[in-house]
């Protein structure tokens, strides 16, 4: 993993630089994972320690962070040791991927006395440990079973580092040493060999020596490119000694975060982009944070494709049931001129006749009805009459059902449509509220939530002429962008498809150029269903054209006065 030992001491260096603040408030998302409100030099900061192995954070920042509603009792017991205290150092282990952060707290008497926190971000065996200042472990996030015969995490025990590993301390190894050891290791491809004989060296460090010392990473370590070797482990230990830290992470054309260091990476070439940063505080939220948003939005977005899915499942079964109800009301017609054959012919039936023959004056066709012989000739035309306007009625109302249903299909599509393309957690939790209030959830978290979501602010470019335009995220957002548009700002949308509401604002009454119109059509296809297509057709016309018909699902609009246009949906503002 990046987050080695020499990594630790690079980002141990960083942090001490907030020494001295208070511990305000402290909370906990998860067991490897501790939040510390900071205030200290008139600010107020945020610690992130997280010893998770999918989201290795040691860092300060300004951004807000998860709060539970609830604490934990693990969350408990670091309050009382932490709250209120100051933060004093952090420090490396040496050779180890372990930061110690040092805080004096006041006990109970107001004593102040040391209290230790070890972050080890040790992949899977992560962990953080709160011990007193002689060592005693109070709590960890992870405890060893009783029954571990290596190293044993336990309330009460003394804390105990790691065992040794069989390598060389990059810091105590010279030039006749490295040498040595590379006449030793002759024909090791360079990056195995660096990795296996010193501590603290994770695999994208050495084979970022390698790569530049020999041009290729897995070059093998002879006694001619020894020096060469050397030469670039020296640089790496004055790096250390003189904390001449670089943090950088490599990243690929998608935005996928490929890896990081404390080094800047050159042996991914072109292909390749390669950020650094003002901080690993920021190198490392920017980093995981977007693995982490990636992660949630593909959960929650799991979560709600399924719920949709469900009702959509749901509400197409419905349609296609009361479909075929409707289709069994055609025969209402019948009904009727079976009732009329009956009463044009009420002369002839005789009391117990069980059918009747007589002429259909519409179709001037002779036609035999059924008759009930246990009721009277005009109690059988009554009966068919009842049936007719019974299936009228219902024919009517089945018909109504049924546009609702399409309806209510259109609109769940759009939903899913709009999850499709949700860009962070943010957007899907406002899918989901949209989703709840319309019912559609019965998720009870949500549902005793009384203060709603306020609606997020739509995007927003500006087109190439200085416009401004306004692009809807999702179905709440679409209805309130095109609800408070000014009755003169355009409206457009792809046309026949689900997608964005987009709204283009003119200056004045100054009529908007050619351009502002492809590009804000642009928009209008590239935030829809359609991304990607060619030749998309979009509609558009002024705001006051649109209507909301009382009652309609969220995002839908009825208008007749437009234009078209056909365009790539593409985004104009990609370069």
């Amino acid at each position: 993993m990046a987050f080695d030992g020499l990594f630790c001491a690079a980002v141990a260096h960083e942090l001490n630089s907030r020494s001295g603040a208070r511990v305000e408030k402290l909370h906990q998302s998860s067991p490897t994972c501790l939040f510390l409100q900071l205030y200290g030099g008139g600010e107020h900061l945020n610690m992130v320690i997280s010893a998770s192995a999918s989201r290795p954070i040691l860092a300060i920042t300004k951004e807000s962070v998860a709060r539970p509603d609830t604490p934990t009792p693990l969350c408990m017991l670091y309050r009382k040791h932490l709250q209120n205290g100051r933060f004093v150092a952090a420090e490396w282990i040496e050779n180890e991927r372990i930061i110690r952060f040092d805080f004096d707290h006041a006990d109970e008497l107001g004593y102040v006395r040391r209290k230790h926190i070890y972050a080890e971000m040790m992949g899977k065996y992560s962990n953080i440990i709160l011990t007193e200042e002689n060592g005693k472990v109070i709590a960890a996030s992870s405890l060893s079973d009783i029954t571990a015969s290596v190293r044993s995490i336990m309330a009460g025990l003394p804390y105990e580092l790691p065992p040794k590993q069989d390598k060389f301390s990059v810091f105590e190894t010279d030039d006749s040493a490295f040498v040595s050891l590379c006449a030793e290791k002759s024909g090791m491809p360079a990056c195995d060999f660096l990795l296996r004989s010193f501590l603290g060296v994770s695999p994208v460090v050495a084979r970022e020596i390698a790569f530049r010392a020999l041009g290729e990473s897995d070059a093998p370590v002879t006694e001619e490119n020894a020096v060469r070797l050397l030469t670039e482990f020296n640089a790496l230990k004055a790096v250390l000694s003189e904390k001449s830290f670089t943090p950088n992470a490599v990243f690929d054309a998608e935005g996928n975060g490929i890896e990081y260091s404390f080094i800047p990476l050159t042996q991914y070439g072109d292909k390749y982009e390669t950020r650094v940063f003002e901080s690993f505080s920021a190198l490392l939220t920017d980093y995981f944070g977007r693995r982490e948003e990636a992660v949630n939005i593909g959960r929650y977005s799991r979560e709600l494709v399924k719920t949709v899915n469900n009702h959509l499942a749901r509400t197409r079964k419905k349609l296609t049931l009361i479909t075929a109800e409707l289709k069994d009301c055609e025969a209402m017609e019948g009904m009727r001129i079976k009732g009329d054959v009956i009463t044009a012919n009420i002369y002839r039936i005789r009391q117990g006749d069980s059918e009747v023959t007589g002429m259909d004056y519409e179709s001037m066709q002779e036609i035999t009805v059924p008759l009930d012989i246990s009721l009277s000739p005009a109690k059988n035309a009554q009966k068919y009459y009842k049936k007719y306007s019974k299936m009228k009625r219902a024919s009517v109302m089945l018909a109504e059902q049924i546009e609702k249903a399409k309806a209510e299909c259109d609109y769940l599509e759009s939903v899913l449509s709009f999850i499709d393309r949700a860009a962070s957690p943010q957007e899907l939790a406002e899918i989901k509220t949209e989703l709840s209030e319309g019912g559609y959830l019965s998720d009870k978290a949500v549902a005793s939530k009384k203060k709603k979501t306020p609606a997020a602010k739509p995007l927003c470019f500006t087109t190439t002429d200085g416009l401004t335009v306004r692009v809807g995220r999702n179905n709440r957002q679409n209805d309130s962008l095109t609800g408070s548009a000014e009755r003169n700002e355009l409206w457009f949308h792809i046309k026949g498809f689900h997608g964005s509401h987009v709204i283009l604002t003119p200056n004045g009454n100054e009529e908007p150029s050619d351009r502002d119109y492809t590009e804000a059509c642009m928009l209008a296809a590239y935030y829809s269903e359609k991304r990607g297509s060619r030749n998309v057709e979009v509609d558009y016309t002024r705001v006051r054209n649109l209507k909301k018909p009382s009652g309609s699902a969220p995002g839908f609009v009825t208008y007749e006065k437009y234009y078209s246009a056909v365009v790539d949906a593409e985004d104009p503002f990609k370069n």
